[in-house]
């Protein structure tokens, strides 16, 4: 920001009356908010400029900051008395002071440094004579990072070294703010502004704030659109599929009419006409064949075909309805975003209004049938809500045993007895997604969830277990999972 519009503000500012309360920060602005009054100061780190200005639009979601904390306890009670520039940079001076035990009169100073890509707030101790003595600093700087001077608990403030050239020309009023963020004086194109910190406001929450948003927002609705085309491809796939197990009858006619003319299939065929019993009048009916296939295996295939679609119908087509809803979710969430006026709040708002209850959806998972489904722990957070709050105790936990890797859960919704090929096919996958993913004979454990601990204040992730038993597989991917659940479990 120009040194003669910094300028401009702290004289328009210059005399207070104001309590300090704390400072808060969010992403790179920072609040000073005040005792018994909705009026804030704001500091615009932004890149696109730095500055400062009172406001009243509370309408970001800042938040408590470590960084902080030395601040907000020393400038407790604290009453900001003045604001001033420094005469050679775009260095604002907010001048607090308190009255300590002894009931001395305790003069202290936050110094913003207003200036490109070396932004900083600093607390310094400045009693009226003396050297200004740094108490904290947002960042603090040692030698190995600036030869020029140090800013660091206990050191004198030295303001930066520059060349910086002061532009102290007079500001003719009034100010518009163009499209593009430009300032312009002498103005006569609506809105105009007849102070520097209207001016600064409406920079930020107009301009800044709202290029930012629209920039996030674009982001997010191409990452949904994205979803919501892959969520469309797999429900095409899935109403093919579905075609095809709505022909459960069909299939089993060939099946049987094939086994009955087991004899007159001939090696090279690629179709055979049978008498079709199950219709009035027996008319004769066309069986594909496959010709590179033997009269049992073309036999087989339709058998297979019959079975897959009998016992895939009912979870094929929960898998539709699921899929639609989350179509219908997503496109919801794409207008929801184009519609936020206050992104960045309806975001935290959003965040802070969901429950403790578990979104199952949310996590990677395998569905194997109507009785179980398996899930991955992808991070450390996750492995805690899949063991600690959603797994049930008849579900089944696997773990890789000495190596780090992911929880795996196997959901049993109807309390079944754990079949081998599963028990197996979970243990292959704990192996793959831990440490030894590239090894050969892993051991994993395996137990029920009931059998699992959580010790108290352990780390994200870090449980104990007993009554655990131990197998040793060789490790299987996530994909190649899947297609054995295709091929093996759905065909059984």
């Amino acid at each position: 920001m120009k040194y003669k519009f910094l300028y401009e503000w702290a004289k328009e500012n210059e005399i207070q009356n104001l309590y300090f309360s704390k400072i808060k920060k969010f992403t790179d602005q920072y609040v000073i908010y005040f005792q018994k009054t909705d009026k804030f100061l704001q500091i615009n780190f932004a890149s696109e400029d730095c500055f400062c200005f009172f406001s009243r639009r509370n309408t970001l979601p800042f938040a408590e900051n470590k960084s902080f904390s030395q601040f907000n306890r020393t400038l407790a009670t604290a009453k900001l008395e003045n604001i001033s520039i420094s005469e050679n940079d775009r260095i604002i001076f907010l001048s607090f002071s308190k009255t300590d035990i002894y009931n001395q009169k305790i003069r202290l100073q936050i110094i913003l440094e207003l200036i490109p890509h070396y932004q900083n707030i600093i607390l310094v101790k400045n009693d009226l004579g003396k050297k200004r003595i740094i108490i904290d600093a947002l960042k603090k700087i040692s030698f190995a990072e600036n030869k020029h001077r140090q800013i660091l608990p206990g050191l004198e403030y030295v303001p930066p070294v520059s060349e910086y050239q002061n532009d102290k020309e007079k500001i003719f009023y009034p100010l518009h703010l163009s499209e593009n963020g430009k300032i312009t004086e002498n103005a006569i194109t609506n809105p105009i502004f007849n102070s520097v910190n209207e001016l600064f406001e409406s920079l930020y929450y107009d301009y800044i704030l709202r290029f930012r948003q629209d920039k996030i927002k674009e982001k997010k609705i191409r990452e949904i659109d994205k979803k919501i085309k892959k969520k469309i491809n797999k429900l095409e796939k899935l109403r093919n599929e579905l075609r095809d197990a709505e022909a459960v009858e069909k299939w089993k006619r060939f099946a049987e009419l094939l086994k009955g003319n087991f004899d007159k299939i001939k090696p090279g065929m690629e179709s055979i006409k049978v008498t079709n019993y199950y219709e009035d009048g027996f008319p004769l009916l066309e069986i594909p064949l496959f010709p590179d296939k033997s009269a049992r295996q073309n036999v087989d295939y339709y058998f297979k075909k019959y079975k897959k679609a009998k016992t895939g119908k009912k979870i094929i087509f929960e898998q539709i309805r699921k899929t639609e809803a989350e179509i219908l979710a997503l496109k919801r969430k794409t207008e929801q975003i184009k519609n936020a006026d206050n992104f960045f709040a309806s975001e935290e708002t959003t965040s802070k209004s969901k429950t403790k209850t578990t979104n199952e959806e949310h996590f990677k998972f395998l569905q194997i049938d109507e009785n179980w489904r398996i899930y991955l722990g992808r991070t450390a957070k996750e492995n805690d809500i899949l063991t600690t709050k959603m797994a049930k105790p008849q579900d089944w936990w696997f773990h890789s045993r000495i190596f780090h890797g992911a929880h795996l859960i196997l959901r049993n919704y109807n309390r079944l007895q754990l079949p081998e090929k599963l028990k197996i096919l979970c243990c292959r996958l704990a192996a793959y997604h831990s440490k030894a993913g590239k090894s050969s004979n892993v051991p994993v454990d395996y137990t029920q969830i009931r059998y699992v601990r959580k010790p108290k204040e352990s780390p994200a992730g870090y449980v104990t277990y007993t009554n655990q038993k131990t197998m040793y597989v060789d490790p299987l991917s996530w994909r190649e999972a899947a297609q054995w659940i295709k091929k093996e479990w759905m065909q059984k």
